[in-house]
């Protein structure tokens, strides 16, 4: 697992290799987190590459998240979910025995983590706070609503809005099928779920109002608002949709559809990440193309392509991050290479 610095325009700043298949890549202003299918879980200096940290957890890992403060990440996966430091200390365990898909951070106190059928909200140290009742099904992601109050699960059959804390209040948003991945716009206003149907599900979160986007010819696992809460992408066909969210929302609106320039006629999205604070968003596909695109420069309804080719990669993309300060990118690709761009995507841009 060393690293290596490349200057060359359009190269790699640093790139880290890992004797397994990445799930998971995220990062804050100074450290980024991989994690592995197998067992890996390592972090790096964002700035050089330079590892600081390694473990090994067994049954593999799906999920990665760091604290606001950037001093611990949560990992976890098909056996648990644990705490970890980001040195060559163990990780912590924190849930034990379940599958636990995915965490998220509202504060530093407050970690939500899927567990089962469960969610647990946990502080920095571990300490639990709150444990939900037995939702009807495994929990498959989780998102807060505009702050710490409140939080949004997935699991079979609809979306839980829960207020984590003893007698805190819940509701209940029905949909008869599986949702795979949710995401809430910053405000909270908006719960969007992709659908193991091939559909998109919206929600409002402060009255019944349920939207249903359909005609994808795949199921839909990605789903992500970019931060400023206007735009949603989401995968589910050959190119990625971005939807207006301003206003009264979506309705009667038609996507934005973002395509690979590659030379296959019909690549395949591998992954994609809003850039923090800017309407641009990275998309890896299969092809190892990397590219960022400017939704500003899209008509709705029709194709856009990329405003810059990031990178072309010998591998296919299977996760990309955005440092914290929107900065730095981080790329993984399917052979376990994960590196670094960053001195030329203002140009690109």
């Amino acid at each position: 697992m060393t690293a290596m610095a490349d200057r060359r325009p359009g190269a790699m700043e640093w790139q880290v290799a890992i004797p397994d298949v990445p799930t998971c890549v995220v990062a804050s202003a100074t450290t980024a987190v991989i994690v592995g299918a197998e067992e890996t879980a390592l972090t790096v200096d964002l700035r050089t590459g330079k590892q600081r940290g390694v473990a090994a957890v067994e049954g593999g890992l799906l999920h990665a998240a760091i604290s606001p403060a950037g001093t611990v990440a949560a990992i976890c996966g098909p056996f648990g979910a644990y705490l970890w430091g980001m040195t060559d200390d163990a990780p912590t365990p924190v849930a034990t025995g379940a599958w636990c898909s995915v965490a998220r951070w509202a504060t530093e106190q407050r970690l939500a983590i899927a567990t089962g059928r469960h969610v647990e909200v946990v502080d920095d140290a571990g300490t639990g706070l709150w444990r939900s009742d037995p939702l009807p099904s495994t929990v498959t992601d989780l998102a807060w609503l505009g702050g710490r109050h409140r939080l949004a699960v997935a699991s079979y059959g609809g979306v839980h809005v829960l207020e984590p804390r003893t007698g805190g209040a819940s509701s209940f948003m029905p949909f008869t099928g599986s949702l795979l991945a949710i995401c809430a716009g910053p405000n909270g206003r908006w719960i969007v779920s992709g659908n193991q149907d091939a559909t998109l599900q919206v929600f409002r979160s402060d009255n019944d109002t349920r939207l249903e986007m359909e005609g994808y010819p795949s199921k839909i696992t990605r789903v992500a608002f970019d931060t400023g809460g206007r735009y949603l992408a989401n995968d589910g066909a050959p190119e990625v949709s971005v939807w207006d969210f301003s206003g009264p929302g979506p309705r009667g609106r038609a996507p934005v559809l973002l395509v690979s320039s590659a030379e296959a006629d019909r690549d395949v999205i591998g992954a994609l990440a809003w850039r923090p604070g800017r309407e641009q968003v990275a998309v890896g596909w299969a092809s190892g193309s990397c590219e960022l695109y400017r939704v500003a420069d899209g008509v709705p309804g029709h194709p856009l392509r990329s405003a810059s080719v990031v990178a072309r990669f010998p591998e296919q993309i299977v996760s990309l991050a955005w440092s914290s300060d929107g900065e730095s990118l981080l790329v993984a690709q399917a052979n376990g290479t994960v590196g670094l761009m960053r001195s030329d995507l203002d140009a690109l841009s």
